[in-house]
């Protein structure tokens, strides 16, 4: 995939255009940990140690989007207990009948892809209006799902 750099004169950045890339970048990661937290409770073997693998990576670059968040003076969106709750909820519900490392990785990666495209439409919707700090840290984000996306393939 080729990518057009825009020269520097050319790029605004808004700061409006920050907080909602990178809230978006938070809220996919923040889900991620949370779903991969439960996931983790069930999964065996390679899965389960490729899940615990997976929230090193997600815990790292959620620390990256917090550090930048701090850095612009940008407050995270809170997501609530109760959405929180829910959401840890309807993963459990998603693999109560089939606890399989198959059906696990496949909503794994269901829920990733959603996870992708809501942050590449953030992306889109907002690469020339960022600083080049915050569009590397979306797409290095979207680089992580579409890696896990793949290594998890070999389990369904």
């Amino acid at each position: 995939m080729e990518t057009t750099v825009l020269e520097p004169e050319k790029k605004r950045i808004f700061a409006e255009n920050e907080e909602e890339l990178l809230n978006e970048c938070m809220k996919g990661t923040a889900f991620g940990l949370q779903s991969l937290d439960v996931v983790e409770k069930v999964a065996v073997g390679e899965l389960n140690a490729y899940v615990k693998q997976l929230m090193g990576e997600y815990a790292a670059v959620t620390r990256r989007v917090s550090d930048i968040m701090k850095k612009l003076d940008i407050d995270p969106e809170v997501y609530g207990t109760m959405k929180q709750k829910w959401q840890k909820k309807m993963v459990k519900l998603s693999i109560f009948g089939d606890k399989s490392n198959s059906n696990i990785a496949e909503k794994l990666i269901k829920g990733t892809n959603m996870g992708i495209t809501d942050l590449t439409r953030a992306l889109n919707n907002n690469a020339l209006s960022v600083s080049d700090e915050t569009a590397t840290l979306a797409r290095d984000i979207l680089a992580l799902y579409s890696g896990s996306v793949e290594a998890l393939k070999r389990f369904l």
